[in-house]
């Protein structure tokens, strides 16, 4: 499963933190104001329950026939309903008021003498009791009062606190947005020049910004890194190219000699003649090696000229194949061709590309029997040309490395059967780099190893 790009999880992360941490401070905010303003309430309606109860006794002292004139009005004033317990007889004066259920507990507070107040949960509806005790008159009075219009409150600002919770997440989601473009920025440039470094560009270095003294550090690190490496790959490939040329001379000097004691091979004991053929083959092995090698270092450095032209990719193949046919010896392959390519053409260096087909043969003549078939295939803008041969294929695990330099595979290790300099395959892929080609192995439909060189077409003729 291809996880989640940085960008993205820091945008989730600069959200869901801006949530959770909003979703916190609004419920330790509404839970806060909401005791706030529920205990100031419950202050208001508590003094206002001790004056409608000094009104009450009161009327009891001075007018009793009017008490319940007076609790109507103090209840449609106050907006509360009253409850009197007048000398043990429960009396709520106005019919319509229903009878509320008072617990046991505040009634026994309230007959000895004691205030009591409780808070409580009716039907979803809030509700505060205050029980006043008025032991002149023998009267207990409680007064409910419903706290409704709070509750509407909390709900109004439970919705304001919401809302602002969701336009912080929003906020921080997009503040993530613009913090991950900053933050990664740097890491995109550090990704983009390593890519180009890769493909060769060995004079990319990243350029210097302000972007802290982090990134500063970071850039110079990696130019140092590329400038070493660069040097490093220059000594190297200086170094591999002073060795090809130097072992060149002596080289000479013993395949001249090898040649001379050839002429001469009928005069030398069946020992003798044994050790000349070992030695004529181990020159001819190690003359490839060093003109291998000698292309390789010019390569690298670069040196390698270019003579590109507009050829038909189907000439092209057939001549290659005949001319390397003709060199090698043996049988001429199959080429096949897919009738849409008849008249397509490639931008390519024609020595180049024998150079390719030649490598290839090669390979398959050493290590897999010969050449099967080489067959041109069209894909669209490129065309595939696929090398076929006969041996037993090559495992997954080699088609990885097959074009490394000096890799040889398990039938390479077996020197009385093939011999090789392990750096055939090498050549090729930079030969095809070179044409802007890919080249792969994989396997062929016959059973053996196939070779695909995808090449770009610039056109058709009308």
């Amino acid at each position: 499963m291809r996880s989640r790009s940085l960008r993205l999880r820091l945008i989730l992360i600069f959200g869901l933190g801006t949530l959770l941490l909003s979703s916190l401070l609004g419920t330790l905010t509404f839970f806060g104001v909401r005791d706030v303003l529920i205990t100031q309430q419950q202050q208001t309606d508590l003094q206002q329950s001790y004056v409608n109860a000094a009104l009450i006794r009161n009327t009891l002292y001075t007018a009793p026939l009017t008490l319940a004139n007076e609790v109507v009005s103090i209840g449609q004033s106050a907006n509360s309903t009253l409850l009197l317990n007048i000398h043990g007889q429960w009396q709520t004066i106005n019919p319509a008021t229903p009878f509320i259920d008072i617990s046991a507990a505040a009634m026994r507070a309230t007959a000895k003498g004691h205030v009591t107040t409780e808070t409580r949960m009716v039907q979803s509806d809030l509700d505060y009791v205050v029980g006043i005790p008025i032991p002149a008159v023998q009267t207990q009075v409680f007064e409910v009062w419903q706290l409704d219009g709070l509750e509407h409150n909390m709900r109004v600002l439970l919705l304001i606190i919401g809302s602002a919770a969701l336009f912080t997440t929003i906020l921080g989601a997009s503040g993530g947005v613009w913090v991950s473009r900053r933050t990664l920025r740097p890491l995109v440039v550090v990704s983009d020049t390593a890519a180009r470094i890769a493909g060769g560009d060995f004079a990319t270095r990243l350029p210097t910004t302000h972007a802290g003294s982090e990134v500063e550090q970071l850039t110079e690190s990696f130019n140092a890194m590329v400038d070493q490496l660069v040097t490093k790959l220059e000594r190297d490939a200086r170094f591999a190219s002073d060795v090809s040329h130097e072992l060149r001379s002596p080289l000479t000097a013993l395949a001249m000699s090898a040649s001379i004691l050839e002429q001469h091979r009928g005069e030398l004991d069946p020992a003798a003649q044994e050790s000349l053929t070992l030695l004529s083959a181990e020159i001819l092995v190690f003359q490839g090696l060093i003109e291998d090698l000698i292309e390789l270092s010019r390569s690298d450095a670069g040196a390698n000229s270019l003579t590109l032209e507009v050829i038909s990719i189907v000439e092209l193949t057939r001549q290659a194949v005949r001319s390397v046919t003709r060199r090698m010896g043996g049988d001429e392959p199959l080429v096949e061709v897919d009738p849409e390519l008849e008249d397509a053409r490639v931008l390519v260096d024609r020595r180049r590309f024998e150079r390719i087909i030649a490598n290839l043969m090669d390979n398959a003549r050493r290590y897999a029997g010969g050449v099967v078939a080489v067959r041109l295939v069209s894909r669209g803008t490129h065309v595939q040309l696929n090398v076929d041969d006969a041996g037993p294929g090559i495992s997954e695990v080699e088609q990885e490395h097959v074009f490394e330099r000096f890799f040889r595979g398990r039938a390479a290790h077996d020197r009385s059967v093939v011999r090789g300099t392990g750096l055939g395959l090498a050549l090729v892929r930079e030969h095809v780099k070179s044409l802007d080609g890919e080249i792969r192995a994989t396997e062929s439909p016959e059973g053996g190893a196939r070779f695909q060189i995808d090449l770009p077409l610039v056109g058709f003729p009308s």
